[in-house]
């Protein structure tokens, strides 16, 4: 897998050509397209047998964690060990409660767990929080050697936030998002965060007609992107 680029080694203006040109052909390398599972299936499979630290376990409400497709409880199924964290103290409680192993802590913040893990998993968190690159410091600090982080985010670019756009005309998300993370922007994060971009992952099933008719057709005439709703980002510290 190639290392990601550093566009300040090219240029010290981030609107420099050389340098837009030289992140495009980055980006392209770093692009991985699933098209065999859906998202959360993927997850699993990064995750199985792992150690896992799983940041922003509660996903908003208790109502979530009684779904079958709740990702902590999923997560926790495969994993050889888990730990959650949270900053809902009330559904923190509620989860240990029940069994599982939560922490109520900040994770912008300089906290150490104490522990050290293969995999650390932030989903659907970074567009929510003021400090993006101090979320992916705290992540990264608790990776073991050669531990990587998987990050989840919707794709703003792609045909279901398009077409909500088209029909609604005045663009309203979730009321607690912040920000987009796209690739670029995910780049840039790492570098300030002092860990690397190394992939970009586009994950969503299709069967084989449709993929066949995306291959012939539909990807000649629009980005790949356009096809998948989330981003799953892979970074890992510096070596």
């Amino acid at each position: 897998m190639s290392k990601s680029l550093d566009w300040t080694t090219v240029s010290d203006d981030p609107n420099n050509p050389e340098a837009r040109a030289a992140v495009r052909a980055w980006l392209t390398t770093a692009q991985r397209v699933h098209t065999d599972t859906d998202l959360l299936g993927h997850i699993e499979t990064l995750v199985r047998g792992k150690r896992v630290l799983d940041i922003g376990v509660v996903e908003h409400s208790l109502s979530y964690m009684n779904r079958p497709d709740w990702r902590h409880g999923r997560i926790c199924n495969v994993a050889s060990h888990c730990l959650g964290i949270d900053i809902l103290a009330p559904l923190v409680e509620e989860l240990n409660n029940r069994g599982f192993n939560v922490r109520c802590v900040d994770a912008t913040s300089d906290v150490d767990l104490g522990e050290r893990f293969d995999v650390a998993f932030i989903g659907d968190v970074i567009e929510h929080v003021d400090n993006a690159a101090r979320l992916l410091k705290f992540a990264a600090r608790h990776l073991a050697p050669g531990g990587r982080l998987y990050v989840t985010t919707p794709n703003p670019f792609s045909r279901k936030f398009v077409r909500q756009f088209k029909r609604e005309g005045v663009m309203v998300v979730n009321l607690d998002h912040v920000a987009w993370i796209t690739p670029t922007m995910a780049m840039e994060l790492a570098r300030r965060a002092g860990i690397r971009l190394v992939a970009y992952h586009l994950v969503k099933p299709f069967s084989a007609f449709a993929l066949a008719v995306k291959r012939l057709i539909g990807w000649r005439l629009e980005p790949v992107e356009y096809s998948f709703p989330d981003y799953l980002y892979e970074f890992s510290s510096r070596d």
